[in-house]
């Protein structure tokens, strides 16, 4: 019993730093894909030179440029209105089909 105890205390212990390791490496490897060699790097940067307004950076990119990705991804697609109309369609077609097998059922148990 107590061969078995540490046994699995140990397997827990490899398990959880696996886990660990597993952890700081797709830590490291979601910077890579970001485009950010440095480990350390301030997602929030602020630059101001003398007299003139401060230039804001998030993650590396400037505050204008994010606004401007923001409004891309935020703007309705020709592909997004085609999916809403057809999902509208098939809920009504859905219901439909619906309330005519209610109505069947109704009638069968009216009998």
């Amino acid at each position: 019993m107590v061969r078995f105890t540490l046994l699995f205390f140990l397997m827990i212990i490899l398990f959880l730093s696996g886990v660990i390791v597993g952890f700081d490496q797709a830590g490291e490897g979601i910077q890579t894909i970001r485009g950010n060699p440095f480990e350390n790097f301030d997602a929030l940067n602020i630059q101001q030179s003398d007299g003139e307004s401060a230039e804001v950076q998030v993650m590396g990119e400037t505050f204008e440029e994010m606004q401007l990705k923001y409004r891309d991804t935020e703007s309705e697609h020709i592909t997004e209105k085609m999916a809403t109309l057809i999902e509208k369609g098939v809920k009504w077609l859905y219901n439909q089909v619906i309330q005519v097998i209610y109505k069947m059922t109704e009638m069968i148990y009216q009998i």
